[in-house]
């Protein structure tokens, strides 16, 4: 029995803003970086539908709650793994509509062992309360995040959670305390930025331009980090989404 390589990639999609104009980019990133897990943020019915077309070596939770096709969902190669359960469990984020923590349990068929793969697009920096109190909503969220997480995982069970975290800085530092390290800290390396990709989001001079690291993968000690970057991917002058996605890659050993 060896080790197991895994291409994690996680991407808020940005629902379907400007799609005509960034559907191919997406569809050739997705077929480029190839990934052996995904998970999405800002997901739609209609990119839902579309990466179902993209992806057709991946499964993805089938569930009837709403969320999984209007917010989140997680792919897998289905040669690699197979799932074993899932579950959305309400973490309170404030924003409106139907974020949650959602998760999945995935057995590796390669290995005795299954792993636990969590996704989360937490408060948006600009929530009115946020803006009016100065005081962020998103450390609550992300320690309930992680309370579910440690009840969640088996013993010697690698955990990767990822996804929008709308924060720089503490909801990592929240999370590295708990034992889930960020790819870019595991390997010394500095996170580039993440948000905003403006050839996509269109943003014009005289505007407020942002420019941060707030799309995250941790993994917790039973995954060995082994490559991450954030790739800049364009097609024809399009760039896939107004973020830039994270990949990083993990060997789990036998």
């Amino acid at each position: 029995m060896t080790n197991v390589r895994i291409n994690i990639i996680t991407y808020n999609i940005w629902n379907t803003e400007r799609w005509a104009q960034r559907e191919n980019a997406l569809r050739a990133f997705m077929q480029l970086f190839d990934p052996d897990l995904l998970c999405v943020q800002e997901l739609r019915r209609k990119s839902r539908q579309f990466l179902d077309t993209v992806l057709t070596g991946h499964e993805r939770v089938q569930d009837k709650f709403a969320g999984w096709m209007l917010e989140s969902n997680i792919y897998w190669r289905e040669s690699m793994f197979s799932e074993v359960e899932h579950g959305a469990e309400d973490v309170q984020i404030r924003e409106a509509g139907h974020r949650r923590l959602f998760w999945v349990r995935l057995q590796v068929k390669a290995l005795d062992r299954s792993i636990v793969v969590g996704t989360a697009h937490l408060t948006h920096q600009r929530h009115p309360e946020e803006s009016r109190t100065g005081q962020s909503p998103r450390i609550g969220e992300i320690e309930r995040i992680i309370a579910v997480l440690q009840r969640l995982t088996r013993r010697r069970e690698p955990v990767f959670f990822m996804g929008d975290m709308n924060d720089p800085v503490h909801v990592t530092e929240h999370l590295h305390k708990a034992g889930y390290t960020s790819c870019f800290a595991a390997l010394g390396i500095q996170p580039p930025v993440t948000f905003k990709c403006y050839p996509t989001a269109a943003v014009t001079p005289g505007k407020l331009a942002i420019s941060e690291c707030i799309d995250w993968i941790v993994a917790n000690k039973e995954a060995r980090p082994l490559a991450a970057s954030v790739p800049q991917f364009f097609l024809d002058d399009a760039s896939p989404s107004d973020h830039w996605p994270v990949q990083a890659f993990y060997e789990l050993r036998a």
